[in-house]
């Protein structure tokens, strides 16, 4: 991994194992972590829940974290952000210490684990 894609408070992989980053001197020993894969499992341990519709077109699915203000942070199930019906980037997210990023750049707030 590239230490310039992580802030303390990431989780990644430490010897195979998810560890968040405690200190930005562990940022410097990126080079031994890995990435975690989003999965659906990490949207729910960070609160998303899981939203499926039905349409004459097919399924759709969308991940949902409510926040204390009222407003909502929304992923497709291509781990797309969206606003609305649309996605907001041309950008999906693969990793957890990503969406802990863009959530974190977003809003100002950390992701926490519940």
């Amino acid at each position: 991994m590239d230490s310039s894609e992580l802030r303390i408070g990431n989780y990644t992989l430490d010897h195979g194992h998810p560890e968040q980053i405690p200190y930005g001197s562990d940022i410097d020993s990126a080079g031994l972590m890995e990435p975690i894969r989003l999965s659906e499992e990490w949207l729910v341990k960070f609160g998303f829940e899981k939203f499926e519709f039905e349409y004459e077109e097919g399924f759709e699915t969308t991940y949902v974290l409510e926040k204390k203000n009222g407003h909502q942070f929304v992923l497709n199930d291509d781990l797309q952000p969206m606003d609305g019906e649309i996605a907001m980037l041309d950008y999906k997210l693969a990793y957890v210490h990503q969406l802990q990023n863009l959530f974190y750049c977003l809003t100002g707030a950390e992701l926490i684990v519940k």
